[in-house]
């Protein structure tokens, strides 16, 4: 079996600048913990037929942490192992950067550099205020949302007050979204039917060539301002970063990949109320890319607004997240995309047997248009620190939806997965 190993030239330099900046610091081995985080391994097969008949995947991540006084560190790395078979056969291997990371820690500012997981808003699955995060697409939606998004090199500042939080991050180097392999049936663009996630299927991009972005700029920074008040939460943020997610414009004959700055403004929200936890974020964003209907390249403001709720039905141990969630672009001009996305999201999970078992059901339901992803997952979790699962991801939809895009990519796995 022959694999490719991909290293990222920005997580080396992260790593060094990190490693260097611990050593001025002379930073040794106090109170250092080496550990591996994860550990996971999965076998599927397809049931349609998306050109292949099944996938595998192997990975797992190592950490260390230490510290001396106000100044504490990280180091860590991840591997992915991705394999395709029964048909456009590939197997990938690739390393990554995890958190690595010099903090100082005062009295009320932590000061951080290097590479870190940032994520705002509080809702699951659909956050349109997370902007700051780099998206991991290998896999498009079949993991949960955090397991979806990796690390990006930054340099961070937090203020702590009594009732409330500043943040400040800025994003020296720009990292885009991890990928999918090119023949991999989880890719947004599908050269062999003419065929681009969200746009549509259109038979002159048959064997198109597809190219990806030039990435050699800063990704941008925002401001985000949180506070606890009483009953409820709330916070405000605005943001001008360059999307992690490419987005895919038609320059002679070439489908090029690109990422786009855009400012978003934001404002989230938390409280509790007749038995259920429930959040709120609403996002302005001042450019969205858009293709018109003779394949040019504009952008447009739009809006989202997502509202959640968590609750726990009788009291009892099944836990139940729905969200609502509406998208909108404001033009009146006419483009291939979607302008309007209404859906609903939402996952029950259900501990049984004592708390050896659990199911668990991830769904997303268009609203007008026909829209549907399910994800059913059964887990035995009778072993301290590890899970063994099966689990299906079932689509279904219009051409331009989600679950349209993926319908011939029904599948069924089984797989263990370890935290230590």
């Amino acid at each position: 079996m022959r694999f490719m190993f991909e290293r990222r030239r920005r997580a080396m330099a992260a790593c060094v600048l990190a490693l260097g900046l611990m050593s001025t610091s002379k930073l040794y081995a106090d109170g250092l913990s080496v550990r591996a985080e994860s550990l996971r391994l999965e076998v599927g097969g397809f049931t349609d037929d998306p050109g292949t008949s099944g996938s595998g995947l192997l990975r797992g991540a190592v950490s260390a942490k230490g510290g001396s006084g106000d100044l504490e560190y990280a180091l860590g790395m991840r591997f992915d192992v991705l394999t395709q078979f029964g048909g456009r056969d590939f197997n990938r291997a690739r390393g990554d950067y995890t958190e690595n990371y010099l903090r100082w820690r005062g009295d009320d500012l932590r000061l951080t550099i290097g590479t870190q997981n940032i994520m705002w808003g509080r809702v699951d699955e659909i956050s349109p205020i997370d902007r700051m995060s780099r998206a991991d697409l290998t896999r498009a939606v079949l993991d949960k949302l955090p397991e979806r998004r990796r690390a990006v090199p930054a340099l961070r500042a937090e203020h702590f007050g009594e009732d409330y939080k500043l943040d400040a991050v800025l994003l020296p180097a720009f990292d885009d979204a991890v990928m999918p392999h090119r023949d991999s049936v989880w890719h947004p663009v599908d050269v062999r039917r003419g065929r681009i996630f969200g746009i549509g299927t259109f038979p002159a991009l048959v064997g198109v060539r597809v190219r990806e972005a030039d990435n050699d700029s800063s990704g941008g920074g925002g401001l985000r301002f949180t506070r606890e008040a009483d009953g409820m939460d709330y916070g405000l943020s605005i943001q001008r970063v360059r999307q992690s997610q490419p987005y895919y414009k038609l320059m002679g004959g070439t489908l090029q990949a690109v990422h786009p700055y855009s400012t978003t403004v934001g404002a989230e929200f938390e409280t509790e109320r007749g038995g259920a936890t429930w959040r709120m974020e609403a996002a302005w964003t001042s450019d969205v890319p858009l293709t018109t209907r003779r394949f040019g390249y504009r952008t447009a403001p739009g809006y989202d607004v997502v509202i959640g709720a968590e609750l726990f039905p009788g009291d009892g141990e099944t836990r139940l997240t729905l969200q609502l969630a509406a998208h909108r672009v404001m033009t009146d001009a006419a483009v291939l995309d979607r302008t309007e996305v209404y859906a609903l999201t939402g996952e029950i999970e259900h501990p049984f047997a004592l708390g050896r078992w659990r199911a668990d059901l991830r769904f997303v339901a268009g609203l007008g248009t026909r829209d549907f992803y399910l994800n059913p997952r059964l887990t035995y979790t009778g072993i301290d620190q590890h899970e063994i699962f099966v689990a299906a991801h079932l689509f279904s939809g219009a051409e331009q939806t989600l679950g349209g895009f993926y319908e011939r990519n029904d599948s069924v796995s089984v797989g263990w997965q370890a935290s230590f």
